[in-house]
Protein backbone atom coordinates (compact mmCIF):
# COMPACT_ATOMS: atom_id res chain seq x y z
CA UNK A 1 0.00 0.00 0.00
CA UNK A 2 1.66 3.83 -0.60
CA UNK A 3 0.90 5.97 1.62
CA UNK A 4 1.00 9.60 0.66
CA UNK A 5 3.07 12.22 1.96
CA UNK A 6 1.87 15.99 2.85
CA UNK A 7 3.61 19.03 2.68
CA UNK A 8 4.75 18.96 6.24
CA UNK A 9 6.37 15.49 5.98
CA UNK A 10 3.33 13.78 7.68
CA UNK A 11 1.04 11.50 6.38
CA UNK A 12 -1.30 12.72 3.66
CA UNK A 13 -5.34 13.27 4.48
CA UNK A 14 -4.45 13.91 7.71
CA UNK A 15 -8.22 15.73 7.85
CA UNK A 16 -10.08 12.52 7.49
CA UNK A 17 -8.53 10.75 10.23
CA UNK A 18 -9.76 11.05 13.59
CA UNK A 19 -7.92 12.76 16.30
CA UNK A 20 -6.31 10.87 18.91
CA UNK A 21 -7.15 10.66 22.76
CA UNK A 22 -5.27 12.45 24.77
CA UNK A 23 -3.72 10.03 27.08
CA UNK A 24 -1.27 12.19 28.83
CA UNK A 25 -1.02 11.28 32.94
CA UNK A 26 -1.52 15.62 33.06
CA UNK A 27 -4.97 15.67 31.51
CA UNK A 28 -6.40 12.91 33.93
CA UNK A 29 -5.07 14.95 37.28
CA UNK A 30 -6.82 18.27 35.80
CA UNK A 31 -9.65 16.39 35.17
CA UNK A 32 -9.60 14.96 39.18
CA UNK A 33 -8.77 18.27 40.32
CA UNK A 34 -11.83 20.09 38.48
CA UNK A 35 -14.61 17.44 38.90
CA UNK A 36 -17.98 18.95 37.42
CA UNK A 37 -20.77 19.88 39.50
CA UNK A 38 -23.79 17.59 40.01
CA UNK A 39 -26.67 18.25 38.82
CA UNK A 40 -29.72 18.66 40.90
CA UNK A 41 -31.10 15.55 42.53
CA UNK A 42 -28.20 13.31 41.82
CA UNK A 43 -26.85 11.05 45.02
CA UNK A 44 -24.29 12.17 47.01
CA UNK A 45 -20.57 11.42 46.65
CA UNK A 46 -19.13 9.08 49.01
CA UNK A 47 -16.06 10.59 50.51
CA UNK A 48 -13.40 8.53 52.90
CA UNK A 49 -14.47 5.73 54.81
CA UNK A 50 -18.13 5.49 52.15
CA UNK A 51 -19.26 8.73 54.13
CA UNK A 52 -20.74 11.12 51.95
CA UNK A 53 -18.53 14.30 51.45
CA UNK A 54 -18.69 16.75 54.28
CA UNK A 55 -20.32 14.35 56.91
CA UNK A 56 -18.78 13.34 60.41
CA UNK A 57 -18.81 9.63 61.71
CA UNK A 58 -21.38 8.95 64.23
CA UNK A 59 -20.57 9.65 67.90
CA UNK A 60 -21.48 6.57 68.79
CA UNK A 61 -18.64 5.03 66.56
CA UNK A 62 -16.06 6.76 68.67
CA UNK A 63 -14.74 5.37 72.01
CA UNK A 64 -12.09 6.67 74.16
CA UNK A 65 -9.10 3.21 74.84
CA UNK A 66 -10.53 3.33 78.69
CA UNK A 67 -13.40 2.13 77.53
CA UNK A 68 -12.09 -0.76 77.38
CA UNK A 69 -10.44 -1.07 81.20
CA UNK A 70 -12.51 -2.88 83.49
CA UNK A 71 -10.52 -1.15 86.58
CA UNK A 72 -11.65 2.37 84.69
CA UNK A 73 -15.31 1.47 84.14
CA UNK A 74 -15.77 0.20 88.26
CA UNK A 75 -13.92 3.10 89.33
CA UNK A 76 -16.36 5.35 87.35
CA UNK A 77 -19.68 3.31 87.97
CA UNK A 78 -18.48 3.54 91.96
CA UNK A 79 -18.52 7.33 91.57
CA UNK A 80 -21.84 7.49 89.62
CA UNK A 81 -23.51 5.15 92.16
CA UNK A 82 -22.13 7.00 95.36
CA UNK A 83 -23.12 10.04 94.25
CA UNK A 84 -26.88 9.06 93.30
CA UNK A 85 -27.15 7.16 96.44
CA UNK A 86 -26.13 10.14 98.44
CA UNK A 87 -28.61 12.03 96.54
CA UNK A 88 -31.44 9.67 97.38
CA UNK A 89 -30.89 9.56 100.99
CA UNK A 90 -30.52 13.64 100.75
CA UNK A 91 -33.98 14.21 101.69
CA UNK A 92 -34.00 12.06 104.62
CA UNK A 93 -30.54 14.13 106.26
CA UNK A 94 -28.59 10.49 106.37
CA UNK A 95 -25.65 9.91 105.15
CA UNK A 96 -24.84 6.58 103.55
CA UNK A 97 -22.50 5.68 106.31
CA UNK A 98 -24.82 6.27 108.86
CA UNK A 99 -27.11 4.51 106.82
CA UNK A 100 -24.68 1.47 107.05
CA UNK A 101 -24.45 1.85 110.49
CA UNK A 102 -28.37 2.07 111.34
CA UNK A 103 -28.37 -1.29 109.79
CA UNK A 104 -25.88 -2.75 111.04
CA UNK A 105 -27.31 -2.08 114.74
CA UNK A 106 -30.83 -3.15 113.11
CA UNK A 107 -30.22 -6.50 112.18
CA UNK A 108 -28.55 -7.60 115.63
CA UNK A 109 -29.53 -4.86 117.93
CA UNK A 110 -27.68 -4.88 121.78
CA UNK A 111 -24.19 -5.65 119.86
CA UNK A 112 -21.33 -3.74 121.53
CA UNK A 113 -19.97 -0.43 119.92
CA UNK A 114 -16.33 -2.65 119.40
CA UNK A 115 -18.52 -5.70 117.84
CA UNK A 116 -20.41 -3.00 115.14
CA UNK A 117 -17.16 -1.32 114.35
CA UNK A 118 -15.05 -4.17 113.74
CA UNK A 119 -18.00 -5.74 111.67
CA UNK A 120 -18.03 -2.86 109.21
CA UNK A 121 -14.24 -2.37 110.01
CA UNK A 122 -14.13 1.25 111.39
CA UNK A 123 -11.58 2.40 113.41
CA UNK A 124 -12.27 2.53 117.10
CA UNK A 125 -11.74 6.73 117.03
CA UNK A 126 -14.10 6.78 113.74
CA UNK A 127 -16.87 4.40 115.01
CA UNK A 128 -17.00 6.80 118.47
CA UNK A 129 -17.86 10.06 116.51
CA UNK A 130 -20.35 8.15 113.91
CA UNK A 131 -22.16 6.92 117.23
CA UNK A 132 -21.89 10.17 118.92
CA UNK A 133 -23.99 11.89 115.94
CA UNK A 134 -26.30 9.24 115.66
CA UNK A 135 -26.92 9.75 119.34
CA UNK A 136 -27.19 13.57 118.99
CA UNK A 137 -29.99 13.01 116.50
CA UNK A 138 -31.58 10.44 118.82
CA UNK A 139 -31.78 7.76 116.79
CA UNK A 140 -29.28 5.32 118.46
CA UNK A 141 -28.82 5.29 121.79
CA UNK A 142 -25.93 3.60 124.45
CA UNK A 143 -27.36 1.07 126.42
CA UNK A 144 -24.95 -0.75 129.53
CA UNK A 145 -24.47 -4.53 129.57
CA UNK A 146 -26.03 -5.55 132.47
CA UNK A 147 -23.72 -8.32 133.07
CA UNK A 148 -20.89 -6.15 132.04
CA UNK A 149 -20.99 -2.38 132.86
CA UNK A 150 -17.54 -1.62 130.92
CA UNK A 151 -19.31 -2.82 127.35
CA UNK A 152 -22.02 -0.59 126.26
CA UNK A 153 -24.62 -1.78 123.74
CA UNK A 154 -25.85 -0.11 120.60
CA UNK A 155 -30.06 0.30 120.05
CA UNK A 156 -31.59 1.83 117.68
CA UNK A 157 -34.66 4.24 119.40
CA UNK A 158 -38.27 4.44 117.82
CA UNK A 159 -36.70 7.36 115.74
CA UNK A 160 -34.43 5.79 114.54
CA UNK A 161 -36.09 2.71 113.25
CA UNK A 162 -38.41 4.63 111.52
CA UNK A 163 -35.91 6.84 109.70
CA UNK A 164 -34.37 3.73 109.11
CA UNK A 165 -37.42 1.64 107.48
CA UNK A 166 -37.60 4.63 105.21
CA UNK A 167 -34.56 4.77 104.05
CA UNK A 168 -34.34 1.15 103.36
CA UNK A 169 -37.10 1.51 101.08
CA UNK A 170 -35.63 4.17 99.23
CA UNK A 171 -32.55 1.92 99.22
CA UNK A 172 -34.93 -0.63 97.13
CA UNK A 173 -36.37 1.44 94.93
CA UNK A 174 -32.59 2.44 94.09
CA UNK A 175 -31.02 -0.74 93.62
CA UNK A 176 -34.20 -1.92 91.36
CA UNK A 177 -33.80 1.13 88.96
CA UNK A 178 -29.78 0.94 88.80
CA UNK A 179 -30.30 -3.21 87.62
CA UNK A 180 -33.75 -2.35 85.47
CA UNK A 181 -32.24 -4.00 82.52
CA UNK A 182 -30.37 -6.98 84.43
CA UNK A 183 -32.61 -10.67 84.73
CA UNK A 184 -32.42 -11.74 88.63
CA UNK A 185 -29.82 -14.25 87.01
CA UNK A 186 -27.78 -11.49 85.89
CA UNK A 187 -27.86 -9.51 89.11
CA UNK A 188 -26.70 -12.92 90.89
CA UNK A 189 -24.00 -13.76 88.32
CA UNK A 190 -22.01 -9.80 88.55
CA UNK A 191 -22.52 -9.92 92.13
CA UNK A 192 -20.53 -12.75 91.99
CA UNK A 193 -17.87 -11.64 89.91
CA UNK A 194 -17.49 -8.22 91.44
CA UNK A 195 -17.11 -10.13 94.60
CA UNK A 196 -14.21 -12.48 93.28
CA UNK A 197 -12.26 -8.76 92.58
CA UNK A 198 -13.28 -7.74 95.43
CA UNK A 199 -11.73 -10.69 97.43
CA UNK A 200 -8.39 -10.56 95.22
CA UNK A 201 -8.05 -7.30 97.01
CA UNK A 202 -8.60 -7.71 100.10
CA UNK A 203 -12.17 -6.67 100.34
CA UNK A 204 -14.61 -8.64 102.08
CA UNK A 205 -18.07 -8.86 101.06
CA UNK A 206 -20.14 -6.36 102.48
CA UNK A 207 -17.54 -4.08 104.09
CA UNK A 208 -17.02 -0.79 102.33
CA UNK A 209 -13.54 -0.08 101.29
CA UNK A 210 -13.66 3.23 102.16
CA UNK A 211 -13.36 2.13 106.10
CA UNK A 212 -10.49 0.20 105.50
CA UNK A 213 -8.79 3.43 105.03
CA UNK A 214 -9.78 4.76 107.84
CA UNK A 215 -12.08 7.36 105.98
CA UNK A 216 -15.94 6.19 106.46
CA UNK A 217 -16.78 9.72 104.33
CA UNK A 218 -16.04 7.82 101.64
CA UNK A 219 -18.55 5.23 102.02
CA UNK A 220 -21.40 6.58 99.86
CA UNK A 221 -22.65 3.00 98.28
CA UNK A 222 -23.91 1.37 100.88
CA UNK A 223 -27.02 0.71 98.92
CA UNK A 224 -28.01 -3.17 99.12
CA UNK A 225 -31.46 -4.08 99.64
CA UNK A 226 -32.36 -5.48 103.02
CA UNK A 227 -32.29 -9.12 101.98
CA UNK A 228 -29.02 -9.46 100.08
Amino acid sequence: MTIRVGPGGGPAGGDDLPAPADSSPSSGKLAQRNPQPPGPGAPAVAGEGGRPDGQSPPPASIAPPTSHSVGFTLSSLGYAVAARFRATLAPLQLEPREFALLRTVASAEGRSQQAVGGLLQIPASRMVAFVDALEGRGLLERRHNPLDRRTRELHLTDRGRSLLERALALAVDFERELLADLSLQEREQLLALLQRVGLGLGLRPGVHAAHLDGDGAGAGAECAPPDA
